[in-house]
């Protein structure tokens, strides 16, 4: 089967064409994957965002949960030293109580 020259000429003519598309489409699939690309980074940059940011009301949760335990400890304190005292103060071991 043998091609006619009017026949080549047009084949050449359609292989520049079908070229030119293939390339058109290597280049859109490359601008898709960039796109794409930047899509995600900017997703990715959002989420840390998110993790490295609490929430305000998780803070004052937090800041009232540290001054409860704050509270609590020192009121433990308190009362271990008041105990003391009293043990201090109190008088023991000297007067002996005897019920008949």
């Amino acid at each position: 089967m043998s091609i006619r020259p009017a026949d080549l000429q047009i084949i050449i003519q359609k292989t520049q064409d079908v070229e030119k598309i293939q390339q058109v489409q290597q280049q859109q699939s490359k601008v898709q994957q960039q796109q794409f690309a930047q899509q995600m980074e900017k997703i990715y940059k959002n989420k840390e965002k998110d993790v490295n940011e609490a929430p305000k009301s998780e803070d004052v949760k937090i800041r009232e949960k540290e001054e409860r335990e704050r509270k609590k400890r020192e009121r433990n304190r308190n009362k271990k030293e008041n105990e003391e005292r009293d043990f201090e103060d109190a008088e023991f071991g000297h007067n002996i109580d005897i019920k008949i």
